[in-house]
């Protein structure tokens, strides 16, 4: 039994030992994860340029900082995708995405050159999010686990989906497995440079 007491008590500490050395999500993650996240990439997939993002704040004026930036996708001048994305701490080590899609989407076609045009409006505007959760990896670098993301029209029902962000070289990597293969097709998204 002592035996036993003793076996159970090295797992624990080990355990906590393992907990208390994850990484915190903090504000000041919040923060950066925000402000890195704003800009213009181009798309790449699997080493092939295939569209350009924009990743806009917007609401900053609703008393809640670091918490909605819109998303648009556009391929040869034309939409691909339109999203909403919302912050939200769960705890100081896990923090989630809630993925909006937009009622009337075509009113705000472009609207990322101007985010001060979602201030006419409030998040009644959205539909109901799905949530992605991320994990703090370390400082300002962040990745959820392979999840199949069915809710998520913007990659085909029921594939496997990787997300990392890595704020030091202002990228995020995606990562599809198509169902029923073990192909894996690699998503880029770099951020063009400012003057």
């Amino acid at each position: 039994m002592k035996r036993i007491a003793l076996i159970l008590t090295a797992i624990f500490l080990a355990f906590n030992g393992f907990a208390q050395k994850q990484p915190k999500f903090t504000e000041e993650d919040a923060r950066q994860f925000y402000q890195t996240m704003q800009g213009e990439y181009t798309v790449i997939v699997n080493d092939s340029t295939t569209a350009e993002a924009y990743i806009t704040p917007i609401w900053e004026n609703l008393g809640n900082p670091y918490k909605w930036l819109y998303v648009e996708v556009v391929l040869d001048k034309k939409v691909l995708l339109q999203k909403v994305l919302e912050m939200k701490p769960k705890n100081d080590k896990v923090f989630h995405v809630y993925v909006h899609d937009l009622k009337s989407p075509a009113q705000f076609v472009g609207k990322w050159g101007n985010p001060n045009y979602f201030d006419g409006f409030n998040a009644s505007v959205l539909t109901r999010g799905k949530k992605m959760t991320f994990l703090k990896t370390h400082d300002f670098s962040y990745q959820s686990q392979w999840y199949r993301y069915g809710v998520l029209d913007c990659f085909p029902k029921g594939d496997l989906l990787h997300f990392k962000f890595v704020e030091q070289d202002e990228r995020f990597y995606v990562k599809r497995m198509p169902t029923g293969t073990n192909r894996i097709l690699g998503y880029q998204g770099i951020k063009e440079l400012k003057d």
